[in-house]
């Protein structure tokens, strides 16, 4: 099949390092197979926006055509009040509106604004790719939360009504407020000529709705290969470092957050207290998102729990280059292993061959990927972290270091040479 106009929709911002490997590795992927292809990537934020360029400012150096997408996020910046939220619900009214009228020829032309151009590259597509991640969820049943999960479906229902082949790549779809609210998602998901997820409970999830031709594939990040950096560690004194990665949670799905978040805090403290006063180990943050849309960046978080390591005597390293893709691999290479509660900081470590200690936090994503690379042991959650657990992996890590990276760089090649067949029958 000719792909000469390929359009990947949900881009997200360049300050999400994940989100970034993962589109990066989509774009290579296509381009290693599909040289000639015009690629188009629909963002989920709104040209309107100032920050529009900055969330892809790494993704504009790779020859590819950035515009706002179908139905993008209706909010400008990270504020919310009363009056912020009645604006953004303005926005998505008008937007649908013309993404409704956008297929009426010159009336569409006219008055359908950026939903026209949008739409017009929908129909002009060959491929259409749902960029992977987690995006398809709802944490909560209510407005809100619905809005966000029909809002987030609409480009397969655009690019359906259209009849373009739509490849779902590398997804992790959930966790869902509802029964309800799940059987909505996989309405949609039904329409797909292809999903590809990259974890086995959500195989298992769409499997439960004998949706067809469903595959299981790693994460698209697997494909990013390392480039090395340079980093002043002058200040670790030559010590063998921790890398630190975390998320600002909010604890959702508990009763007492705030509580939760201190429990989370304090127990992530110790544990890098004692690995840094027994095991002689540095700890190194590496801010995987530093984007504040809807919340606060990790680095809220981050300059709290490196005041609080301070206070016990403990010395770290906040690092703050803009790194790509590429070079986060190379600053996981610099790590002896790496507490990761971003998961593709796992999954970068693991592509420099890192060892990794990961700590879920959101639907199935984290638990799913690391038991395929085999350490589904070394995985804790956010919502039950105890620091005496994370102190048992750091030990076990320092005594099998070298298996362990033998078998990271067993399984990423494998991932890698999965990956190049998908990409390579993308549409069949």
């Amino acid at each position: 099949m000719s792909k000469k106009n390929i359009v990947i929709t949900h881009g997200y911002s360049d300050s999400n390092k994940g989100d970034l490997a993962i589109t990066q590795a989509t774009v290579d992927g296509l381009k290693e197979f599909y040289p000639n292809a015009r690629i188009t990537l629909l963002s989920t934020f709104r040209e309107k926006d100032s920050h529009f360029w900055h969330h892809n400012r790494k993704m504009k150096t790779n020859d590819i055509e950035i515009i706002q997408g179908i139905l993008p996020t209706p909010y400008i910046g990270g504020e919310t009040s009363i009056m912020v939220n009645a604006i953004a619900a303005i926005r998505l009214c008008k937007d649908y509106f013309q993404l409704l009228i956008s297929k009426y020829g010159i009336i569409g032309k006219i008055f359908g604004g950026r939903q026209y151009k949008a739409y017009s590259l929908l129909k002009c597509a060959d491929l259409v790719i749902v960029k992977g991640g987690q995006f398809i969820f709802n944490d909560k049943e209510d407005l809100r939360g619905n809005l966000f999960l029909w809002r987030t479906l609409q480009p397969i229902s655009v690019a359906y009504k259209l009849g373009k082949p739509i490849v779902v790549l590398g997804q992790s779809i959930g966790s869902f407020a509802s029964r309800k609210s799940e059987k909505y998602a996989m309405k949609y998901i039904a329409l797909c000529n292809q999903v590809v997820v990259r974890e086995e409970l959500s195989l298992k999830l769409l499997n439960k709705y004998r949706l067809k031709n469903i595959t299981l594939v790693p994460d698209c990040a697997f494909f990013i290969e390392k480039k090395d950096v340079h980093i002043d560690l002058s200040i670790t004194k030559e010590k063998e470092i921790l890398g630190v990665t975390v998320v600002n949670w909010t604890f959702p799905e508990n009763k007492n957050p705030k509580n939760a978040k201190e429990k989370y805090i304090n127990n992530l403290v110790l544990s890098i207290e004692i690995a840094f006063k027994k095991f002689n180990l540095f700890p190194v943050f590496v801010p995987q998102v530093t984007v504040k849309h809807h919340g606060k960046s990790d680095l809220d978080l981050i300059y709290l729990v490196q005041k609080k390591l301070n206070i016990k005597g403990v010395n770290s390293l906040v690092l703050k280059d803009d790194f790509n893709a590429n070079e986060m691999v190379g600053v996981y290479a610099k790590c002896k292993m790496l507490i990761g509660t971003r998961l593709h900081s796992c999954i970068l470590a693991a592509n420099a061959g890192t060892p990794i200690i990961a700590i879920r936090y959101q639907g199935f994503k984290t638990q799913g990927v690391m038991k395929m690379l085999g350490f589904e042991n070394f995985v804790h959650d956010i919502n039950h972290l105890k620091s005496k657990e994370l102190t048992k992996n750091i030990e076990a890590i320092l005594i099998n270091d070298t298996e362990i990276r033998f078998q990271l760089k067993r399984k990423v090649k494998q991932f890698r040479e999965e990956l190049n067949e998908m990409f390579r029958n993308l549409g069949q």
